[in-house]
């Protein structure tokens, strides 16, 4: 990816990520923020990263999700909340659909690989 081309990228992911939990931010939003009409952003977000404006905006938000899921005092529902999600259950869906496995299972098996391995003596 070009410099300006990746500027651009990291501009509009500030833009996201400083509103990820705004469950009302959306793309017009993200125009408006950017200071691009929605037919300039949709182009440009084409033709640099092959994804459209909602993907990236839910696509960041799962990421974001994944890190706090891995802080196990959180909930699936503050997780969902906190990423922008109005409907713990959607969050549920979206999740499972982007990663294969829902929130829940996701969250178990990193908690799994993080404990350290018991000693035997």
């Amino acid at each position: 990816m070009k410099t300006r081309e990746n500027t651009f990228m990291q501009y509009v992911c500030s833009i996201v990520e400083a509103h990820l939990d705004d469950a009302d931010f959306s793309v017009e939003k993200l125009c408006k923020a950017a200071h691009m009409s929605t037919s300039q952003l949709y182009r440009k977000m084409e033709a640099i990263a092959g994804i459209s404006a909602v993907r990236l905006i839910r696509l960041l938000r799962l990421n974001k999700a994944k890190q706090l899921l891995q802080k196990s005092q959180l909930s699936i529902t503050e997780v969902a909340f906190r990423t922008g999600f109005g409907d713990p259950a959607y969050f549920a869906r979206v999740f499972k659909k982007e990663f294969g496995v829902s929130p829940l299972k996701w969250r178990n098996a990193y908690l799994r690989t993080r404990k350290p391995a018991s000693r035997r003596m």
